[in-house]
């Protein structure tokens, strides 16, 4: 994506801590080389889960197909099925992918080629550089250092290439892509032995940054690379309070489907610029006590809403009270254009399912530390009646990836939620009844 957006709150103290950190690490004099992994590192996209983006294929593929399953069905399913049939021993490539989902859907070759051009043509408009990691490229460069970058994805070298020159990345050394050097899939931390030959020194003269802990930084240590982690804004965001886990719960099994489009969203515009620099979950904290983070998580959403009207009367009051603070209000507003930045109008036409709940997280679950934020502008009676202990709100694993389950796996989430003493029980009898 051509440009980015600049938010209006700068990084907290603890961020700018880490960022100054981060920057003294690359331009350390020892280094010769840094290796910095693209995905979640260098680039980021505006959506929860990857699978997100292929909602936007879903007009393309009708008009070729007359198939009852939706495009984004079909592209996962086939997507597992080429994991399957080629990681262990080879690479799971997009031209595979759409090969098995043509034999799924009785797609023309044409049509099996306009489909992964137009998915091609998406990420690379959505792509978008993460700004710590681009800081951290830069300095790389300044610093005079030889720069690799790792792609482990199965979109081809053409894209990637141009993911990186339109995310401002244009000026790398070399771009390794595991299929090309015959590396499986299987083999996730192989890719390091070629940043070794590519990079022409001694292992102990490279820098490489990545996101996983054991792929990235574990597996560098083991052969004499220095490494840093920058972690996932995802995970971080999900760390960061009880919100996420809060929405999952409410929305059970439809927080995947297209009517939950836009908060799943809003939650992936909040990761990638809230948890950019990363921080941590802050006691007594959903929003890392930061106005600016209220604002967009709460008053955010609140805008996929057509004529939006409180549910109750303490939902009015603090959000009367909210639209007297400028760091919420600025979270707000900084929501909207970042969402019509990335998306246009598109996300509106997906309904505002789930919109609610975090202002509903706010009213009734709300840690001290954030109810202290907007408590000075409610009345005494407000203040008294709001002021009572939190309560603990139900919370839903949440998952990176989608959870698919039968109708009969849902009904007995329903009867016996994960992590209650009966569901462990009933688990531990199957698995008990499985190894015999």
């Amino acid at each position: 994506m051509e440009g980015d957006f600049q938010p209006k709150r700068p990084p907290s103290a603890a961020q700018d801590e880490i960022l100054v950190k981060m920057l003294h690490e690359v331009e350390r004099n020892d280094h010769k080389t840094i290796s910095f992994k693209l995905w979640d590192t260098l680039v980021l996209t505006p959506f929860s889960k990857p699978e997100d983006m292929f909602l936007f294929m879903e007009e393309d593929f009708s008009l070729l197909n007359t198939t009852k399953k939706t495009f984004t069905d079909l592209r996962m399913e086939a997507q597992k099925a080429a994991e399957k049939k080629y990681s262990a021993k080879g690479n799971v490539t997009l031209e595979k992918i759409y090969n098995i989902l043509a034999k799924m859907s009785g797609i023309t070759p044409t049509g099996r080629e306009r489909l992964m051009t137009r998915e091609c043509d998406l990420i690379e408009h959505f792509a978008f550089p993460r700004k710590l990691g681009k800081l951290l490229f830069d300095k790389a460069k300044d610093c005079k250092n030889k720069v690799i970058i790792t792609s482990v994805s199965y979109y081809p070298r053409d894209v990637i290439v141009k993911i990186l020159c339109s995310c401002g990345y244009g000026e790398y050394d070399s771009v390794i892509i595991p299929s090309e050097q015959n590396i499986p899939d299987s083999a996730e931390t192989a890719y390091l032995e070629t940043v070794i030959k590519k990079s022409g020194v001694e292992p102990n003269n490279i820098l490489h940054i990545g996101g996983d802990f054991s792929n990235d930084v574990e597996a560098a240590i083991v052969r004499g690379i220095k490494a840093v982690m920058l972690q996932s804004v995802q995970p971080l965001m999900v760390k960061s309070g009880r919100l996420r886990g809060f929405v999952e719960n409410k929305l059970l099994y439809d927080i995947d489907g297209e009517k939950c489009m836009a908060i799943r969203t809003a939650f992936a515009l909040y990761a990638a610029y809230g948890f950019d620099v990363p921080q941590n979950k802050k006691p007594k904290s959903d929003f890392c006590l930061d106005e600016y983070m209220i604002g967009f998580m709460i008053l955010g959403p609140l805008s996929f809403i057509e004529d939006f009207e409180p549910e109750t009367e303490m939902q009015k009051s603090l959000i009367e009270a909210m639209e007297n603070n400028q760091k919420i209000i600025d979270g707000r507003d900084d929501f909207k254009d970042m969402l019509y930045f990335h998306f246009g109008d598109f996300i509106g036409k997906y309904g505002s399912e789930g919109c609610r709940l975090p202002l509903e997280f706010l009213e009734n679950h709300s840690y001290i530390g954030d109810r202290n934020i907007i408590i000075p502008d409610l009345s005494d009676k407000e203040k008294k009646k709001w002021g009572k202990a939190e309560s603990e709100p139900e919370l839903a694993p949440v998952h990176t990836e989608r959870v698919r389950k039968n109708p009969l796996q849902k009904l007995a989430d329903k009867l016996f939620p994960e992590g209650t003493s009966v569901r462990e029980m009933s688990e531990a009898a199957l698995h008990r009844k499985k190894r015999k």
